[in-house]
């Protein structure tokens, strides 16, 4: 006899629970023995897989904090460099929460009226160039913005942190600030 065979006899082989009765296939019985058998390969792949799947779990019960934490060190470290800017800022009217924190290829970017849903003017904060590199940099970036060759897209991040993009603008850029 096959395995094949067996397996296929065992389905019309009928029985009743001792306990409650119940009709039952004996390939649907569960065999139980006083000692557990040996562990296979398949026991330490179930295992590890479920090792794996508490540590996700750990992991994302503590994204949030991570998150926020890292936010919380990106404020920190901005701060100071932004109250060095504190007077900049009001002079040229700009609200701190319309400035967002590049470090390449400038220091800040300000949207200036963004919070109010009205920004008039993309502006690129940088510190004096302190070597020839950044100077090339920033030459650069100024070239770009008087010839207009800027582009604007939009992209925005979804709740797994995936950058999604929106269907580009049809215009390009005239006049920066």
């Amino acid at each position: 006899m096959n395995i094949l065979t067996m397996f296929t006899e065992m389905r019309s082989i009928y029985g009743f629970c001792p306990c409650c009765d119940e009709l039952f296939r004996l390939s649907d019985a569960t065999i139980y023995a006083k000692v557990p058998p040996p562990r296979t390969e398949f026991d330490r792949i179930d295992s590890a897989l479920e090792r794996l799947h508490r540590a996700v779990d750990r992991f994302e019960e503590r994204e949030e904090a991570i998150r926020e934490a890292a936010r919380r060190r990106g404020q920190r470290a901005a701060s100071p460099r932004l109250g060095e800017l504190a007077p900049f800022f009001a002079k040229g009217k700009i609200r701190p929460e319309d400035v967002k924190v590049l470090f390449h290829p400038v220091e800040y970017i300000v949207f200036r009226g963004l919070s109010d849903d009205d920004c008039d003017a993309l502006l690129f904060v940088d510190h004096a160039p302190d070597s020839r590199e950044r100077e090339r940099l920033q030459e650069s970036l100024g070239q770009a913005i008087e010839k207009g060759n800027l582009e604007w897209q939009t992209f925005r991040i979804d709740s797994e942190g995936r950058a999604v993009q929106e269907a580009p603008s049809k215009r390009r850029s005239q006049h920066v600030t």
